[in-house]
């Protein structure tokens, strides 16, 4: 992007304005550009969401010159260095979740909250709760910064083999890394009194002979050095990430990709419209109804828009239920029945030991220092991560985060016509014991190499997933760049893409690489 003029744009956003970067692209609300952009219904593509796939999507159908709408059911959030923002377990706020009525989160208190279009959606599925970004942004906004990719032997075991590793590892991967400006933590910030945890966690695998390295990160390390020197709002240092860092401290992309999409002068974004469903047009092209919503979320009414090319990055839970939703209720009954097959929770587990005598002071820090991948000594592959548990931050304890490669245990999303809706129908508490046996049986070794420590039995009474795979299969459901099978100028391009599993990795870094991949062919060809 060599305009000073785009770049200039950019520079604003990267700022926490992506509202003021649409006014200089399409003029100031009142005005006749501005008006005549918002009362638009008809884009040659439109992207339903903006988290890893869908920014991507953006970005590339952008700089193409390809007329380009998105729309995202969440919110945009300012960024503000002085003021807390979002909500936290220590600070429960109705804009942390997604229209609950009732807070639910590992290791947080159910309290009362008032429904509203918060940062984080918490879906009760049977026998595993799900959860999902929901803000421009999407999943970025909540995560926890980790970027890193699958070891080559297992992405060959989970994927098509006409996708190739080298590939990605080779031209991919960096062009995200790149994008996401990641980077690992900073010594002087690891050697920082809120990361003691982190310190003490890498010094436990030691002794029990695990090999820790530092792993990239979407943190902005700037921004919480400036917090440690106490000139902003504290929030990565107190044990904010889950439901967002409101200073800027996590480089999300609201900062990277979307400013730079936005910037080419072909895409719009349209925050707080939820999609409610899709379909075909009168004359062939792709319809995609959406609820408008105010901040407080009260309905202001439904929109009908219609495009040529349709990019689907909803999120995998969301995905799979506009898809299913439009081949079961005849919208698009061209849909291959294997949509909805294939789901997995990414054998994600959280683990809690707790050391005494091992002083870690009041807080600790949410950005992830170090992990380890295990291949073979627990039953299943393991890869482990340093993190924080929120709700336990103030305890004498570490936590890990522990993503397994489970290759066998997966469920369906099916329509339920009773309800009209659709829900993950035959997933049940055996599909995640598997791989909750070997992250067991990895933190008693841990214990056993670490006097002094003791497990921690978790207040969560539910299996708990942060990333949702599956029910649009590449190589099953797809092709190889995310075109559905059967019908022309379809695309998925997010996280239910990827067969259940990451294959021992946190997903985000390879939806966006897959996204990457898929959108150059896709513009190479012509769709």
């Amino acid at each position: 992007m060599h305009d000073p003029h785009r770049r200039e744009l950019v520079g604003l956003a990267a700022r926490g304005a992506l509202a003021g970067l649409a006014y200089a692209v399409l003029g100031r609300p009142g005005s006749r550009a501005f008006a005549a952009a918002a009362s638009r219904t008809h884009f040659r593509a439109l992207v339903i969401g903006s988290g890893f796939g869908g920014s991507v999507a953006a970005l590339r159908l952008g700089r193409a010159g390809v007329d380009t709408l998105v729309v995202e059911r969440g919110r945009e959030w300012p960024t503000l260095p002085r003021r807390p923002l979002f909500g936290s377990s220590t600070r429960i706020t109705d804009t942390m979740f997604w229209f609950r009525r009732t807070t639910r989160w590992p290791g947080m208190l159910p309290v009362p909250v008032t429904p509203a279009p918060g940062v984080m959606e918490l879906s009760e599925e049977p026998h595993l709760d799900i959860a999902c970004g929901a803000a421009v942004g999407g999943g970025s906004v909540v995560y926890t910064g980790v970027t890193v990719a699958p070891p080559k032997r297992y992405f060959e075991r989970l994927y098509p083999s006409g996708l190739s590793y080298e590939e990605l590892s080779t031209q991919w991967y960096p062009t995200v890394r790149t994008m996401l400006r990641t980077s690992p933590m900073p010594r002087d910030v690891y050697a920082s009194a809120p990361f003691t945890h982190s310190r003490l966690w890498d010094r436990q695998m030691a002794n029990a002979r695990m090999t820790t390295r530092p792993v990239d990160s979407a943190f902005d390390w700037d921004v919480v050095r400036r917090e440690l020197a106490h000139t902003v709002q504290p929030s990565a240092t107190i044990g904010e990430s889950d439901f967002g860092c409101g200073n800027g401290a996590k480089r999300d992309l609201t900062r990277t990709y979307l400013p730079a999409a936005l910037a080419t002068g072909h895409v719009q974004l349209r925050a707080l419209h939820e999609v409610r469903s899709v379909g075909r047009g009168r004359n062939g092209t792709y319809s995609v109804v959406v609820r408008r919503l105010g901040e407080d979320g009260t309905a202001l009414g439904l929109t009908e828009y219609t495009c040529d090319m349709l990019f689907v990055a909803a999120g995998t839970l969301n995905t799979n239920r506009l898809l299913v939703a439009a081949r079961e209720e005849g919208r698009l009954p061209d849909l291959p029945d294997s949509l909805g097959t294939g789901f997995g929770d990414n054998g994600d587990q959280a683990n809690l030991r707790s050391q005494p005598l091992e002083p870690i002071g009041p807080v600790q820090g949410a950005p992830c220092a170090s992990t380890a991948f295990l291949p073979s000594e627990f039953g299943l592959p393991l890869r482990v991560e340093n993190w924080l548990l929120s709700g336990f931050a103030s305890l004498p304890a570490t936590a890990t985060f522990a993503v397994t490669v489970d290759t066998d245990h997966r469920g369906t999303f099916r329509y339920d016509p009773s309800r009209r809706r659709v829900v993950l129908a035959d997933w049940s508490r055996e599909k995640s014991a598997a791989a909750a046996r070997a992250v067991l049986a990895y933190s008693n070794r841990v214990i056993e190499a670490n006097p002094g420590s003791l497990p921690v039995t978790l207040n969560n009474l539910y299996p708990f997933t942060g990333h949702p795979l599956g029910g649009c299969v590449i190589g099953r459901s797809t092709d190889l760049e995310g075109r559905v099978k059967g019908c022309k100028g379809l695309y998925v391009v997010d996280g239910s893409l990827l067969p259940g599993n990451a294959g021992g990795a946190n997903p985000s870094f390879t939806i966006a690489a897959l996204a990457e991949r898929a959108l150059a062919r896709i513009v190479a060809a012509g769709g």
